[in-house]
């Protein structure tokens, strides 16, 4: 059993008192949302995806079996459970199992190679590993054998969707060992960690981020609340489940609500246009590139989509012209924006009063209870309205502790607000406009690369003399990698060497590069600094002085 109170430096009983109060946190778990589903309706759709549809009853049932699985398995609370699969109906069930039992689910988005899960497996030392047997192609069970091996007080590897490799066992045969299985532990407080799940972080090692039960089910309460969804609403969900924003909406909203799920495995939008018309979805979210995909999508003037009302777009500025489109093609949908990350849920948003122009020059005004400022350099004054600064956050969404708990000290400012990392100013009525990352982040179609991960690995290189990675324009992703390398004196270096060198390094795919640029100098600092704006700004320049 593992204690995490230690690590949530951010409780603080006068404000939990004051958070639940206001009904800002439930003060439920997950499971309790289903228990209360499956009694009010228990024939209601819960999710339909790839493997067809499961009913409430039928849903709440496979929880509470592989809840006695878990337990059976040696679970216990405050233990983790890690599941890397695709969006299939086992991540919620898994999920909620968790929350039932009191152990901490920590979901990885299936994109992430063995050099990835080994650093998140090391820092989160799970009981159970959930994997696909296959998926897109890659042998998961096999890199789960290597992951089994280097993993500290790992028991046991499922495998989900084909066959177990041998010391591993199969999703059936797992379940079926909750079968007439002991008792279940007693419902856990709701102020107890419930979630552990990793960014992106700018020195190799991603953070940690703790929620207890009340944190992460705010968040999807402040959204369900705003935006007055119903159990009479269908959700959609293409992103991955295994990023805090599939979890919010994906898990735990429906779940909430009493509502029905439609999964995507992967993002099609042929695919969804035809989900859209046959499941009547209500309300769906996605990077940019799904709403602009959705417009073009090939079948889209065959199809009935007069029941989408709601198309959330988080990660990046809405392109007006892109919004304009949605009006003319969804005149019933609202599109609209925000500004959030794993630590806060969606804290900032779009109302649904809002104006084309405050939709896509603004990311809204925080949720309820949330409080933010955007500080000068000093870090300890607040920076003029319409001046740029560090936006910190707090408010009864966010995180409060990490599972690196060192961290705290380097993020927490006076104690309680939040640096984000984030850049941007304050308009009047406490609008907040994101302007840039403090952080050196890249976001690729809403996934964030950790830069400087790539360029040490580059620098590993024989060939590579020096690196620095920068954001080029992306028409689709929004934004994409650009190496710049200076090479050894002699040497050579393609798009290939680096894409096999990479391979080597078993990095994460979404991670690399997909423009290289060989320079022989870089723009500096007198310190010596490189000026990523400068190389930013030459190579989206009319003609980049920067190409050879």
């Amino acid at each position: 059993m593992k204690d995490w109170s230690s690590h949530l430096t951010q409780f603080d009983e006068e404000r939990a008192r004051t958070y639940k109060e206001n009904g800002w946190w439930p003060d439920r778990t997950l499971a309790g949302y289903l228990e209360d589903a499956a009694a009010a309706d228990p024939g209601k759709a819960a999710i339909v995806d790839r493997s067809g549809r499961i009913g409430y009853g039928d849903l709440q049932a496979l929880v509470l079996q592989v809840a006695r699985a878990l337990v059976r398995a040696g679970v216990e609370p405050g233990d983790v459970v890690t599941c890397q699969l695709p969006n299939w109906r086992e991540v919620q069930v898994i999920a909620t199992a968790c929350s039932r039992i009191g152990a901490v689910y920590n979901g990885i988005a299936p994109i992430f190679r063995e050099r990835d899960m080994r650093v998140m497996l090391r820092l989160a030392r799970p009981k159970v590993l959930v994997e696909p047997a296959v998926f897109r192609g890659f042998d998961h069970a096999g890199m789960a054998a290597s992951l089994r091996a280097a993993t500290e007080g790992l028991t046991d590897v499922v495998i989900v969707g084909g066959p177990a490799p041998e010391g591993m066992v199969g999703w059936d045969d797992f379940v079926a060992s909750g079968s007439g299985a002991g008792s279940l532990p007693a419902p856990p407080d709701p102020d107890t960690v419930t979630q552990a799940a990793f960014t992106s972080g700018t020195t190799g090692e991603p953070k940690g981020i703790l929620h207890t039960h009340n944190t992460v089910l705010a968040a999807t309460k402040a959204f369900v609340d705003e935006f007055a969804l119903t159990s009479s609403d269908t959700f959609h969900m293409a992103s991955t489940l295994g990023h805090q924003t599939g979890f919010l909406f994906g898990v735990q909203m429906p779940l909430m609500t009493g509502s029905t799920l439609v999964l995507q495995e992967t993002w099609d939008a042929a695919e969804f246009v035809e989900l859209l018309e046959a499941e009547r979805i209500s309300m769906t979210n996605g990077a940019i590139p799904y709403l602009s995909d959705l417009l073009h999508a090939p079948n889209f003037a065959d199809h009935d989509t007069s029941s989408l009302r709601l198309f959330g777009c988080f990660g990046a500025g809405l392109p007006r012209p892109l919004v304009l489109r949605a009006r003319e093609l969804l005149p019933d949908c609202t599109v609209f924006g925000g500004w959030g990350m794993t630590e806060t849920g969606l804290a900032v948003t779009n109302p649904l009063t809002d104006t084309l122009e405050q939709i896509c020059d603004t990311d809204g005004v925080p949720c309820p209870g949330t409080e933010i400022r955007v500080l000068d350099e000093s870090l300890r004054s607040d920076a003029p309205p319409g001046v740029d600064g560090e936006l910190v956050t707090r408010g009864p969404l966010r995180h409060l502790g990490f599972v690196q708990p060192e961290l705290s000290a380097r993020y927490f400012l006076d104690g309680d607000w939040y640096l984000t990392g984030d850049r941007g100013h304050l308009l009047a009525g406490n609008r907040f406009v994101m302007t840039a990352r403090s952080k050196d982040i890249i976001v690729r179609g809403g996934e964030n690369v950790p830069v400087a991960e790539v360029e040490s690995l580059l620098l590993e290189h024989p060939s590579v003399l020096n690196v620095a990675i920068v954001a080029v324009p992306d028409d689709r992703l929004g934004e994409k990698a650009c190496a710049c390398v200076i090479c050894e004196p002699g040497e050579s270096f393609t798009v290939d060497d680096m894409r096999a060198w990479l391979e080597q390094k078993k990095l994460t795919r979404q991670y690399w590069p997909e423009v290289l640029e060989i320079l022989d100098t870089f723009p500096t600092t007198a310190s010596g600094k490189v000026q990523k704006f400068r190389l930013r700004a030459a190579l989206t320049a009319p003609a980049s002085s920067l190409a050879q």
